[in-house]
């Protein structure tokens, strides 16, 4: 047999305690079997020259869903698509390392990365009116679902892994809506106020809500309509409870292409990242773009 590849893990420099705790915890589980250096990474021109010279290095995420969006950008970018990543999930939502059973506990995320099944994913192919690409790992949210991005990232020093879930109902109760147009497989599918708009590659966003069952082959549009200040808590409830598509207001196609547009600035929430465009966002699904490190039996080849 091969000698193993030796493992590269890239973790964020800006990680808490806890995080760091769980990082030396996966990378100790990873060097009793094969070599491994650990990288903490502060700038993403940094973690990109690092992604770029793990040639020969297994590439390991240690990071919650924006750290992956980043990654998927530079392999992307690199053309190495076809080499698998390893994810050690460390954020507050960790919704893309849910959506595809890899474990939340570090030691077990290291196991899934040393038994090496790759499993090839789907992503989204996002682009504006302009010039701009990237790629979409998990999720696009718009509307109260970047309102609750912003209130998790003030509120996640005191309330860690609890921050998504509480800004959810907190914006769930006090949002505003806006206007959106949007269309699935070229049909415009709605065209007015929203309370907010989801993209969905996975079920699960906001750190464990799922809002829909299942997601395969498939990029998921759920429209969630603006609703008398006095409902807004039961609306919050139901996506709680997983229930938000069985209530009246919200509404959900699939298709492999979609797109939004509004009259101004579009504020979205793309993989955990915050991000401003102008006026339209086009979606394509891309089946089988790039590959992970995947437990046993959802392994692909």
């Amino acid at each position: 047999m091969s000698e193993p590849r030796p493992h590269l893990v890239l973790a964020n420099d800006g990680a808490g305690s806890t995080s760091r705790r769980d990082v030396a915890l996966a990378v100790s589980r990873l060097a009793e079997h094969v070599p491994t250096e650990l990288r903490w990474t502060s700038e993403p021109a940094e973690f990109e020259d690092l992604v770029r010279d793990a040639t020969d290095q297994q590439l390991v995420i240690a990071g919650g869903d924006g750290s992956l969006h980043l990654a998927l950008q530079t392999v992307d970018a690199l053309g190495r698509t076809d080499e698998a990543i390893g994810i050690i999930p460390l954020g507050t939502g960790n919704d893309f390392a849910r959506n595809h059973d890899i474990p939340l506990d570090p030691q077990e995320a290291a196991d899934v990365v040393l038994a090496g099944r790759s499993r090839a994913v789907d992503a989204i192919e996002l682009r504006d009116d302009g010039t701009h690409r990237e790629l979409v790992a998990n999720n696009l949210h718009l509307g109260m679902g970047v309102d609750s991005a912003r209130a998790a990232q003030r509120w996640k020093p005191a309330l860690k892994r609890f921050a998504y879930p509480a800004a959810t109902v907190w914006t769930g109760a006090t949002g505003g809506s806006s206007s959106m147009r949007v269309t699935v497989e070229d049909e415009v599918v709605w065209d007015g106020p929203l309370l907010a708009c989801l993209f969905l590659l996975g079920p699960s966003m906001g750190g464990g809500v799922e809002l829909v069952d299942t997601t395969d082959g498939t990029i998921d549009v759920v429209v969630v309509e603006p609703v008398e200040p006095r409902d807004r808590v039961a609306l919050v409830r139901a996506a709680m409870r997983d229930g938000l598509t069985e209530t009246d207001h919200a509404a959900r196609w699939t298709g492999r292409r979609a797109s939004v547009h509004v009259d101004g600035t579009l504020d979205a929430d793309i993989d955990g990242e915050l991000a401003e465009h102008q006026r339209a966002l086009h979606l394509e699904l891309k089946p089988r773009a790039w590959r992970i490190l995947a437990p046993s039996g959802t392994a692909t080849g």
